[in-house]
């Protein structure tokens, strides 16, 4: 056989599995009458055939997600849930068909059971228009996130900074950045998930940090107290938004020790342990 008669035969290969998952897919979603049979039956009897098949599929989903969000429950007393929240979020959850994100709708659902408020409609949209993809880019940022101070949100630490007056008189520091991209969050994916709103696309500067105050950090299970070394110290990070940090609690935080260590080589640049 010759190699132009092997790539005809690659290229109707193809074509032939093309076919088959469109008679699949088709088959799926109740819209394959004109390709099988069932094309002497009327549109009227196959829309009701597709629109039952679909009630059904959508019922599955929302039991999987009300099951899955039982096992999150507690005892803990719950508060009347908002009917327009409850009511986008049927809206959205029906057609979570993923095991993984039905997981994640289901935990949305037990925390809003618990505290009325805890997630706001926008975080739903958002989570909804999310890719498996992009849920495993969110894991890696979540990875890499640190709470700084008194607040509870969520930042991504990229250097830190000890601007000495006396040594800038001779020579402009360098400070290079983490390289995110060595710790599975590459510039491409830090970009889509500030396109989806998840993470502020600015760099952000802390600046002016008491000196006399301790300044706590905690990154996952990690847990630091720092003191500013003088009044050029400062921090760049990115800053998740509210949306961001709504989800984030849904993501267990998995400790990247290389991470870790190239965080704390940083801060030891502007703060004392």
């Amino acid at each position: 056989m010759s190699v132009t008669d092997t790539n005809i035969n690659k290229i109707e290969s193809n074509i032939l599995n093309s076919i088959q998952q469109l008679r699949q897919v088709a088959k799926d979603r109740g819209i394959d009458g004109m390709l099988t049979v069932n094309k002497h039956t009327t549109f009227e009897h196959r829309a009701i055939q597709r629109v039952n098949q679909e009630q059904i599929k959508q019922q599955k989903n929302l039991e999987s997600i009300v099951m899955r969000a039982n096992n999150f429950c507690d005892d803990v007393t719950s508060e009347n849930i908002d009917p327009d929240w409850l009511s986008a979020f049927m809206s959205m959850a029906k057609d979570i068909s993923g095991p993984h994100m039905q997981t994640l709708w289901g935990h949305i659902f037990a925390l809003e059971l618990s505290h009325s408020g805890s997630f706001s409609v926008k975080s739903l949209r958002t989570l909804n228009q999310m890719t498996q993809r992009e849920a495993q880019m969110f894991q890696a940022a979540c990875n890499l996130s640190s709470q700084i101070g008194y607040d509870t949100n969520r930042k991504i630490v990229l250097n830190c900074q000890n601007n000495n007056k006396s040594f800038l008189l001779f020579n402009k520091p360098q400070f290079k950045s983490i390289n995110l991209g060595r710790h599975k969050l590459p510039y491409n994916s830090f970009l889509t998930l500030s396109e989806l709103g998840l993470i502020h696309h600015n760099e952000l500067e802390m600046v002016n940090l008491p000196l006399d105050k301790d300044l706590p950090i905690s990154y996952g299970e990690e847990k630091l107290t720092m003191k500013v070394k003088n009044r050029s110290s400062r921090m760049k990070y990115y800053r998740f938004t509210n949306i961001g940090d709504e989800l984030a609690k849904l993501i267990p935080h998995e400790n990247n020790p290389e991470y870790f260590s190239e965080l704390t080589s940083h801060l030891h640049n502007a703060f004392n342990f």
